[in-house]
């Protein structure tokens, strides 16, 4: 009651006929129906109160996927954004599909996948004393928040099950079935919902959740699962489709996980339920997002939230390497990197590191337009790293490849000067470094299939019995002392002098045709 407020004007203004003033009086105990002192509270049952229906509607706030709308008298049409909902209308959810509902008092249902309600009753009581909102739960789930009441109005707001009914005022719950109708679950976030079944009442305060069975009054609360522990999950996702880790919640016998746009999850991407860590799901463009999980008891219970805000980059995807690949090879002598295109990248950017965690960079290439690069100058022999990654002129830089190592190799050692005698020939090197050993071959041809001689040793020269003259190509590579061998190096032509020059016996010519 404000200043100027009596049971009279009250009776006008909110009730069906003033001949319910002495009742009403009588109800709330005053004892005089003129002079009632400012913020008094006074009881209206909701049998007396006058109940407006013309022009209450609900409204379609958000809508994902496929939600379809289906009135008293015509046939299923796609919810959209905007649309006015009346009484009798229903409202259907498929998979992967979400739609938010806003009614006259700033109540919001949020319909989850696969999931169904009809509006029985939305009413103003008196004059905008009150809303009335009755939802029938066919299938499925809803998340509800109901704002608290403001002075002059309040809120009545209702979801009926087939084995319950959950009546809030000012309060965020939510509110189940299973699949076959039997069971309704019934969890408090906050504020206080009383739970009707078989004619038992029961209140559930915040931090409680109730089941009730289908023809069985509600059994006790219990306690919430609390929310899942989420500090070692990842913010930054690069790969599709998302892989969740979360730490195991004790009591948790499944999980919902939600992903939206906003803090709020007003713009829902996906929902989903599992059993398994981590999760994995998800299919949406990069961005920033928030994740919400929460835990599920045996019971159907679902607990507290957990919320993160996390970063998806998964665009353009990285070119598939060609090589090196991980643990591989890079010859010292091509020094090239290979991989395959990438339809949406206008260029690449490369980068090769003595670490992996690349804090020393050798190589920082951003501008490569090609799928093929090539080291100006050859690494020192060793173990280095490098990733790709592709950028697009409307994603930018996507993420980089896993990291990859890889060896530089010591070049086949040069050969230096050959040296010959009648019957043998020495070839010497210099080794690139402590306990190399190395691998010697010599042949006919340049393809090396007709091999004259093949040897491993660790010396840094090699005597070998003098082929006739003519020309030669032999190769050699270095084994490390790891026992790693590198790459053959390039072949090497020799030209082996012959023992007795043709042009030398050219003056004896006639005498070697007399003597034949």
């Amino acid at each position: 009651m404000k200043t100027g407020d009596n049971l009279w004007n009250i009776s006008e203004q909110h009730l069906i006929s003033t001949r319910y003033v002495a009742r009403l009086q009588q109800l709330n105990k005053i004892s005089d129906a003129y002079a009632i002192p400012p913020g008094t509270k006074i009881k209206i049952p909701v049998a007396w109160s006058k109940i407006q229906t013309s022009g209450v509607s609900a409204q379609v706030m958000y809508v994902r996927g496929r939600v379809w709308l289906k009135r008293t008298t015509a046939a299923e049409i796609p919810a959209e954004t905007g649309m006015q909902l009346n009484v009798g209308d229903e409202v259907r959810s498929e998979n992967d599909s979400f739609v938010i509902l806003k009614f006259l008092d700033n109540s919001q249902l949020r319909l989850q996948e696969n999931s169904q309600i009809r509006i029985n009753t939305m009413n103003v009581l008196g004059d905008y004393g009150a809303a009335d909102t009755l939802i029938q739960l066919q299938q499925g789930r809803t998340e509800n928040a109901v704002p608290q009441e403001k002075p002059g109005i309040g809120t009545r707001f209702r979801i009926k099950t087939p084995s319950a009914v959950s009546s809030v005022r000012g309060t965020d719950f939510r509110v189940g079935i299973t699949l076959n109708d039997e069971r309704t679950s019934s969890e408090v976030l906050s504020g206080l919902v009383q739970v009707v079944g078989e004619k038992k009442e029961i209140a559930v305060s915040a931090g409680f959740g109730v089941i009730t069975a289908l023809g069985a009054p509600p059994v006790a609360p219990v306690k919430l699962l609390p929310a899942p522990d989420l500090s070692n999950t990842a913010v930054l996702y690069e790969r599709l489709p998302l892989v969740i880790t979360l730490d195991p919640l004790a009591g948790a016998a499944t999980y919902r996980a939600q992903i939206a746009s906003d803090q709020n999850f007003q713009n829902l991407w996906t929902e989903f339920t599992t059993n398994r860590l981590p999760f994995r799901d998800g299919d949406m463009p990069d961005g920033d997002y928030w994740l919400r999980v929460r835990g599920i008891d045996a019971a159907g219970i679902e607990g507290h939230d957990a919320t993160i805000a996390f970063t998806l980059n998964a665009r353009p995807e990285p070119p598939f390497v060609i090589a090196p690949l991980p643990e591989g090879v890079v010859d010292p002598f091509l020094r090239e990197f290979q991989w395959s295109t990438q339809p949406e990248a206008t260029h690449y950017h490369i980068m090769i590191s003595q670490d992996s965690a690349f804090a020393t960079v050798i190589v920082d290439n951003t501008e490569i337009t090609d799928n093929t690069f090539r080291l100006a100058d050859s690494l020192q022999p060793g173990h280095y790293f490098w990733r790709i990654a592709s950028v697009s002129a409307v994603e930018g830089t996507g993420p980089f490849t896993d990291v990859m190592s890889f060896r530089m190799p010591f070049p086949g050692p040069a050969m230096e000067a050959t040296k010959f005698d009648k019957t043998r020939m020495t070839f010497a090197w210099r080794a690139g470094g402590k306990d190399q050993s190395f691998h010697f071959q010599l042949a006919l041809d340049k393809a090396f299939n007709q091999i004259l001689y093949d040897e491993k040793t660790s010396a840094t020269q090699l005597t070998v019995a003098r082929p006739d003259g003519g020309q030669y190509f032999l190769r050699t590579k270095t084994i490390e002392a790891d026992g790693f061998e590198g790459p053959w190096g390039p072949p090497q032509i020799i030209d082996i002098p012959y023992a007795n020059p043709y042009w030398l016996l050219l003056p004896f010519a006639p005498l070697i045709d007399l003597l034949l």
